[in-house]
């Protein structure tokens, strides 16, 4: 539950796999999303970092990243 270890974690992960590394872990043959299950176990500072890191724009020499449509892509009804 700790906002400080999330950016810890995802702090090496490509800016194209970011949102991906948050939203989506495969265990097994079961898809878990790290966010949904920050929420659900009431690990609400872990799930807010989750929320304002897809959030965050990102760049590089080729693009933009901004997690907003993988989020509603992954969890379309999130809101």
């Amino acid at each position: 539950n700790s906002g400080k270890q999330l950016k810890k974690a995802v702090g090496c992960a490509p800016r194209g796999k970011r949102a991906l590394w948050m939203l989506n872990v495969q265990v097994g043959t079961q898809s878990i999303s790290p966010l949904m299950w920050a929420i659900e176990t009431g690990s609400l500072d872990a799930a807010k970092g989750i929320i304002v890191d897809l959030l965050t724009m990102r760049a590089d020499r080729d693009r933009y990243y901004y997690g907003m449509d993988i989020l509603f892509e992954r969890h379309p009804n999130i809101v």
